[in-house]
């Protein structure tokens, strides 16, 4: 392991190093994560998840109390060149502390149990994530597809729209900006019902500070993108009064909130031309 990764991480979490690579564990989970047979060495006895992401995932320890594996990949074209060989080891552990602190200010986010870089066989790091899973919760993608051949309740549906729009708010009053903001990254739990949404997947996340006006529109916009991309498709389907719900919970001031999608929609315009570029190699 190099000297030169140094890392700080919260007092509850313990750092395990070995040859291979380093561990961090919280502590009041190390037990649970020793029975599921997940070390700095194993992945232990996991079991498939069924759930589809950025990342492959799966679930490890009793249904009850389940943790979340999620193996690092890279996307677009790096995955036929690296594959899931990364360059830089602390991406989980920079991961975890960011978990750690948008918890602290009161953003839902799924804990983080565990964060491994271990070295890769030929060259690089493989790097993985453990978190608890949040039970009985379904993604805003799964959602989406079900409002589409309408099968969610008008109740959930508006739900789930707003707590979207109150979520993203937060973490922009933050100045957090999420690095793949979509659908699928956002997690709505007891049928949407109490009105929250959880946050996934911060990997190359950041605390930006004040976020300017276009910053904020460009990490909508690619939301937007990858509505519109999917819509075209013929696999989701979104009426304007789910648009208006998000807006409003995200702007309750009208004039704000109409200055805010005018933003959006000047940014989604300028960068759709590269993006659509994007799409056509093969990034997602």
């Amino acid at each position: 392991m190099p000297a030169e990764l140094s890392l700080k991480l919260p007092s509850h979490f313990e750092l395990q190093r070995g040859e291979r690579g380093v561990l961090a564990v919280r502590r009041d989970a190390a037990l649970e994560l020793e029975c599921a047979g997940f070390s700095l060495e194993g992945d232990g006895r996991g079991r498939s998840a069924g759930l589809a992401g950025r990342h492959p995932v799966v679930l490890l320890g009793p249904p009850e109390r389940e943790l979340v594996l999620r193996r690092f990949t890279h996307g677009g074209l790096l995955r036929f060149l690296t594959g899931a060989r990364f360059a830089d080891p602390r991406r989980p552990f920079v991961e975890l502390e960011l978990s750690e602190r948008l918890r602290t200010s009161g953003v839902l986010t799924p804990e983080v149990v565990a964060a491994r870089a271990r070295r890769a066989r030929l060259a690089g790091w493989e790097l993985a994530l453990v978190t608890r899973r949040v039970p009985q919760a379904r993604d805003g993608g799964e959602l989406l597809r079900l409002a589409a051949r309408g099968e969610l309740p008008l109740p959930e549906r508006h739900a789930a729209f707003a707590a979207a729009g109150s979520l993203v708010a937060r973490l922009h009053a933050l100045g957090f900006l999420h690095a793949d903001l979509h659908p699928k990254n956002l997690l709505f739990a007891s049928a949407g019902a109490a009105g929250e949404a959880w946050l996934l997947d911060l990997d190359r996340s950041r605390f930006q500070g004040t976020l300017e006006a276009g910053q904020r529109a460009a990490n909508l916009a690619r939301l937007v993108r990858y509505i519109e991309r999917r819509k075209a498709r013929g696999e989701l389907a979104l009426e304007r009064t789910d648009i208006a719900r998000f807006l409003r919970a995200y702007a309750p001031d009208r004039a704000l909130r109409r200055r805010a999608w005018s933003e959006v929609r000047a940014s989604y315009v300028r960068s759709l031309r590269w993006h659509r570029l994007g799409w056509w190699l093969g990034a997602s």
